[in-house]
């Protein structure tokens, strides 16, 4: 599918060039018939009068025209093509050499006085035969992954996450993104500790009421993270989940969610003093998740922000006492001990194949 988005996007400058080159001439024909118009000339006058010429007439001159257009539209367009350094050839990459050839530019010269609509058409062919290969593909991704439960079972196994689509694999959130994920928004549940993954999709699926009216949020979060430090997977990750409003550069569109159970902010309550702080495990699994999502997604450590930070003032989630630099901290140093070793990497390789990752 590389080739094709590199034909595209030659075709996309050749495109540009033969509009350029419609329009030139386009303005040269308008102009000549002005000029003929006002010296009086028949051919004008019967045409301006909608009157028809005579057939002989008319058979010729068109002929006369479409040639001096298309020898206007050649040199014309060969002088574009040399003047912007345009070979298609060679941006097709056909031409090993750097070297805008002569002939390369009379080719191309060539080609886009043909008009921008065959160039259109061949965009629309190619545009078509990426989206069958993308389609052929998924397919085949997801026959592998139906046939062979081990080799899914597989990926994931050395990195410590596993992933098969979240809580519902046939349910796309609140809609399918249009992109991948560019941040990743931190949360506690605000609920005891003791608070099971079960409890956070109860207390999701209740209605809530804001000035839009009631909606529920069920599935918010993408991932949960029990206080002993299991994870569990809610919305897909090529899904809209649910978990913060929008901010000036943050929203569910964009983002996705992680929430760890547990009310980690100071005069907090329902919980008890012991428990007012992540657990260990939960910061321990919280990295190696959130690690794994800035592989997938090549999300940068400052963008995986809290979410008070997407809503200052309105929030205090996670919480005053909940770490954000050592889980980030903890990330990276998962990510580094990943690359360093080809057989992680193999692992993150096969995990990337999965369904219900990439948009």
């Amino acid at each position: 599918m590389a080739q094709i988005d590199l034909y595209i996007a030659v075709l996309l400058e050749f495109l540009a060039a033969s509009v350029l080159l419609e329009r030139i001439l386009e303005f040269f024909d308008k102009i000549f018939s002005l000029i003929g118009l006002s010296m009086g000339r028949k051919a004008q006058l019967l045409r301006l009068a909608d009157l028809d010429l005579d057939a002989s007439v008319q058979s010729n001159r068109l002929i006369k025209k479409a040639f001096i257009m298309q020898t206007a539209g050649i040199i014309l367009g060969t002088g574009i093509c040399y003047f912007s350094h345009l070979g298609l050839l060679r941006e097709l990459k056909l031409i090993s050499s750097g070297h805008l050839f002569w002939w390369d530019v009379l080719l191309s010269g060539i080609f886009i006085s043909g008009g921008s609509e065959p160039i259109h058409q061949l965009i629309n062919f190619l545009k078509g035969h990426k989206e069958a290969l993308k389609g052929q593909k998924s397919r085949l991704q997801e026959k592998i992954a139906v046939e062979n439960p081990q080799q899914r079972q597989l990926a994931g196994e050395r990195i410590g996450i596993t992933y098969q689509g979240g809580l519902y694999p046939d349910k796309p959130g609140h809609g399918l993104r249009r992109m991948n994920p560019q941040y990743i928004v931190i949360h506690h549940s605000g609920t005891p500790a003791e608070a099971t993954f079960e409890d956070i999709v109860r207390l999701e699926q209740k209605e809530r009421h804001n000035n839009r009216g009631s909606y529920k949020l069920d599935p918010s979060f993408h991932s949960v993270i029990t206080y002993d430090g299991k994870y569990h997977h809610y919305c897909r990750w090529d899904s809209i989940g649910w978990h913060v409003a929008r901010g000036t550069r943050v929203s569910n569109v964009n983002s996705l969610g992680l929430c760890f159970v547990g009310n980690f902010q100071s005069h907090r309550k329902n919980q008890s003093d012991l428990k007012n702080r992540p657990s260990e495990e939960q910061l321990e699994t919280g990295a190696r998740l959130v690690a794994l999502w800035r592989y997938l997604y090549n999300i940068p450590e400052q963008n995986v922000v809290p979410h008070s930070a997407v809503q200052r003032g309105r929030v205090y989630c996670p919480g005053d006492n909940f770490s954000m630099d050592r889980l980030v901290a903890k990330s990276t140093q998962i990510l580094k001990n990943w690359q360093s070793d080809p057989l992680i990497l193999e692992d993150l390789e096969r995990f990337k194949k999965q369904r219900f990752i990439y948009v």
